[in-house]
């Protein structure tokens, strides 16, 4: 059988008498069914094909569509609710997951669409890259005149700065706006290069219960996020570029022209300096700040909250603050009521405006000098250290440090075995440590895939955004899949995998090296690693079964090679011609795992502290004893500009933690599976034990630094550990105010109720238009609490339960703020006032808990008495070291312009 010439194989209603030129036309209404463009066009194919002769397929057809073959209730004439049930239709039709429209592409065509994050979800399916909102296109693109713009799911109207002032909503449902729910709009402004946009439909689902939960300042209070331009994340609530993190406030995004991840690290790096250093970064991060507060002042709010999406805009927020105020007419000045919310939280006042504004752009704030008296060093009791979360350690540092540094990543990221003579230039690929990363990635999951299809379907998800590294997940699939399989008295199959599949040392040099230890030849190698072929090839006929909703059994080697394509995409080196024939794919991807098979050989010899392979449980003891020697006996040494020290403060690098690190740095999705919930947590819990046991740290407390670790916040919570994060951030500056804040949870009920828009997402990969292509599509809505708690699935073992037991017999340092003892936790968020409690509803899945019931332990965490970290402002707020590193000098009235300004000071 031969699924890419019967893409309609399984459908309802559509009978095997059915001939090939009806199956054609169908095959086409599908693919026209995947985008709104081809709505017309649509009509017309259905007419034509009802007004054939063919009766028989006629009837089965509009059975499929309308369960009715009646003639009088079919009214072709109502385009709306024919357009709309033909959609609907054959969305279903492709079974669970609706990946139908990949059965019409080639190979080739899959493959290219492969590894491009989260639009990737969509190609796919058969939205084609050609239909990107163009209007949006047009309004991020570099200098753009467009002012302002308007977009739905499926329209978008924009306008440039010389059209006339027409209600942008008007024009939007002239182009069709009107057929979607109004929870789908949203507006864009360009001001000064900076772009602004905000998820305005969002207001139309606000409901009164979650307004009262979060008390009286709704209204006038609204987040602003610094983002960065050109990413495509398509993020879970708790990361700030999902405004449901901060719900039920209304939330203003801004992508200051030009400034990349690798341009906000720069400017990172410099911290205080970063105006001298990198000017023209720092004036356009200024400018898209000015213009978040000119939308939110426009859009009627009193008060702004700002954070970063990304934690190194935090170290240079020195740098902003004083350029800030010196912007003539537009200067943000030092708050009346007192220039700090928080401790190094700036609090501003515009007064041209007329609005309150708090610079809460990330935890690293607190640490962004090196000097003792300007970080939070002066904030600590005694013995007590603060451990930073980081998405890449070698990030904060530059020059000799950076060299430093990597010296200790050196042995993990090379490949010894590759010669000038190798079967392919790895040169631009991958490292080993990423492979071996990726591989304990799916370690677990090579165990929940046997119990059911939900975790299957979830593993292609996962492979359909990734190219790079698609082949040590699935490695990772069989490791834990044979580890499962191992007799272990005592052990379910999760703890095998976890505890075991360290021990198959030998079957990995059997099928990667000869006797001698040298790596197998080219001719051989398909048969050498043909067990995990073996593997492979019944799970490729349950995947296609899930995806034709019938069983499937005998794949031809056509639909082998299009499966496969789907889950590796092209596994030949970056820049090679993709493979035209299965046997040309089939022998890059024996390579690929030959590769794989080499890099956790190679990792576990230069580790040098582990016995067998860096898996699992293995894998964690290596990477925190690495992280544990890294702050010892490096971070501790060398220069710096901030306050990392190794000992007071540290850092942790989460770049290699399973699940995470390697998904941040190739702009993938961050999945909320259980299983990556275990891997940060069992590698940062054995970090902590390793350095309080050493006495190389003091009581702990734990900052997130990378954005995208924050949904790990609640988690931790309720693990018993009070971790700060940018989100709860905002809610200990809003302590110092009047309008103290609370976040809610955005649960949805049956049928995703209430709805949310459709997310923005974009495609930066070398084939977007413009170096960057943006996209929105119902099939991928913003991700939700509730959405994202189906993924979530509890581990079916007392892995969880030990983990927590031992998180208890850590000694952690206490949150206050003045004399308040912070709250953390779900039980005290519940009756709490506004900023009494730390814990960020809004980020937590929509479950009852992380660990279930029956494995929730006794006990808490050890806090004594003189450990703790104070969040409050220092001294009288007015004064001091770090007023003048974030205002410069004196106030003075300007007699001229009427109004307070900064005297900068030169010191003589």
């Amino acid at each position: 059988m031969n699924m890419k010439d019967d893409p309609l194989a399984g459908m309802v209603g559509v009978p095997e008498t059915t001939n090939m030129k009806k199956r054609s036309r169908l095959n086409l209404l599908i693919a026209l069914s995947n985008f709104s463009g081809g709505r017309d066009l649509l009509l017309r194919s259905v007419r034509s094909l009802f007004d054939d002769d063919d009766n028989d397929a006629r009837r089965s057809v509009k059975q499929s569509l309308f369960d009715n073959d009646d003639d009088d209730d079919f009214r072709l004439e109502d385009t709306d609710g024919v357009a709309n049930m033909i959609l609907k239709s054959f969305r279903l039709c492709g079974g669970k997951s609706s990946f139908l429209p990949v059965y019409s592409m080639s190979p080739d065509e899959v493959m290219s669409n492969i590894g491009r994050g989260g639009v990737s979800r969509m190609f796919v399916r058969g939205v084609t890259r050609d239909l990107e909102l163009s209007s949006v296109g047009r309004f991020f693109s570099k200098g753009s005149t467009l002012e302002r713009a308007t977009a739905f799911t499926k329209s978008a109207a924009a306008y440039d700065r010389n059209a006339s002032n027409t209600s942008a909503r008007t024009n939007a449902c002239i182009l069709g706006a009107s057929e979607e729910h109004p929870v789908q709009e949203m507006e864009f402004f360009n001001i000064g290069g900076a772009k602004v946009f905000y998820y305005y439909g969002l207001d139309t689902v606000r409901s009164p219960d979650h307004v009262m939960g979060a008390g009286p300042h709704v209204r006038d209070t609204a987040i602003g996020v610094l983002m960065l331009d050109q990413y495509k994340i398509h993020e879970r609530p708790g990361d700030p570029s999902n405004p449901l993190t901060f719900w039920p406030y209304q939330t203003f995004f801004v992508i200051p022209q030009g400034i990349t991840f690798a341009k906000c690290k720069n400017v990172g790096s410099a911290g205080a300096n970063s105006l001298r250093d990198y000017p023209l970064e720092t004036n356009a991060i200024c400018q898209a700040l000015l213009a978040l507060a000119e939308v939110a002042s426009r859009r009627g709010f009193k008060r702004l909250m700002i954070v970063g999406d990304c934690g190194y805009y935090a170290l240079s927020a020195e740098a902003f603050a004083k350029n800030l105020s010196c912007w003539g007419s537009q200067s943000w000045l030092p708050h009346p009521d007192g220039a700090f919310a928080s401790f190094r939280t700036p609090h501003f006042r515009s007064p041209s405006l007329d609005l309150d504004i708090i610079l809460s752009l990330g935890t690293t704030q607190l640490i962004s000098s090196p000097e003792p008296q300007k970080n939070l060093s002066t904030q600590l009791g005694a013995d007590t250290s603060v451990v930073y979360l980081t998405a890449d350690t070698r990030g904060w540092y530059g020059g000799e440090a950076l060299k430093r540094v990597e010296h200790e990543y050196e042995p993990f990221l090379d490949r010894p075995w590759v010669t000038d003579h190798w079967h392919f230039n790895l040169t631009n690929e991958i490292s080993p440590f990423d492979i071996v990363t990726q591989v304990n990635v799916s370690l677990l999951q090579g165990v929940a895939i046997e119990n059911g299809d939900d975790d299957l379907l979830e593993v292609v998800e996962t492979l359909l955004e990734i190219d790079a590294g698609s082949t040590a997940y699935v490695v990772g699939l069989y490791l834990g899949h044979i580890a499962s399989q191992l007799e272990e008295g005592g052990l379910n199959h999760f703890e095998r995998a976890w505890f075991r599949a360290c021990n198959l040392t030998e079957l990995i040099k059997d099928m990667a090296q000869d006797i001698d230890g040298r790596p197998h030849s080219k001719d051989v190698i398909i048969e050498k690693v043909s067990p995990v072929f073996d593997y492979l090839k019944p799970l490729l006929e349950k995947i296609a079964s899930l995806i034709q909703d019938e069983d499937i059994k005998d794949l031809t080697e056509e639909d082998e090679f299009q499966i496969t394509s789907m889950l590796i995409g092209n596994p030949l080196p970056m820049g090679s011609t993709p493979p035209s024939t299965y046997n040309e794919f089939k022998l890059g991807l024996a390579l690929r795992i030959q590769d794989t098979f080499l890099s956790l050989l190679s990792v576990a010899k230069r580790a040098n502290i582990i016995a067998g392979l860096p898996l699992g449980n293995n894998f964690v003891g290596f990477y925190a004893l690495f992280n544990a020697n890294l702050n010892h006996d490096v971070l501790s040494e060398i220069k710096r500009s901030h306050a990392i020290d190794g000992r007071t403060f540290l850092l942790f690098d989460c770049r290699y933690v399973p699940g995470f690190g390697f998904n941040v740095s190739q702009g993938l999705t961050v999945w909320t599976k259980a299983h990556n919930y275990y891997w940060m947590s069992s590698i940062i819990l054995r970090f902590s034990e390793i350095m309080q046991s050493e006495q190389w740290m003091g009581a702990a407390a734990f900052h997130l630094e990378c954005t995208e670790l924050f949904s790990f916040t609640p988690f931790f919570h309720e693990m018993g550990i009070p971790v700060i994060d940018g989100v709860n951030a905002l809610i200990i500056a809003s302590r110092s105010t009047d309008a103290p804040i609370r976040f809610v949870n955005f649960k949805q009920e049956k049928k995703n109720e209430p709805p949310t828009p459709s997310a923005l997402v974009a495609d930066v990969s070398e084939g977007s238009a413009f170096g960057v292509s943006y996209y929105r599509d119902h099939a991928l809505p913003l991700r939700t609490t509730t959405q994202d708690a189906k993924i979530y699935k509890e581990m079916p073992s007392n892995l969880m339960a030990a983990q927590k037991a031992r998180w208890c017999k850590l000694h952690l340092a206490r949150p206050l703020f003045k004399d308040f003892k912070l709250l953390w936790g779900w039980e005290r968020y519940i009756g709490s006032k506004p900023s009494d409690s730390i814990y960020p509803a809004s980020s937590a899945l929509d479950i009852p808990q992380y660990v279930k019931d029956t494995e929730r332990t006794d006990g808490s965490p050890t806090i004594l008495e003189g450990q703790f970290v104070q969040y409050a402002p220092e001294g009288e707020n007015r004064s001091g070291d770090n007023f003048d590193s974030f205002f410069g000098g004196d106030l003075y009235l300007d007699k001229r312009v009427g109004r307070r300004s900064i005297a900068f000071l030169t010191k003589k």
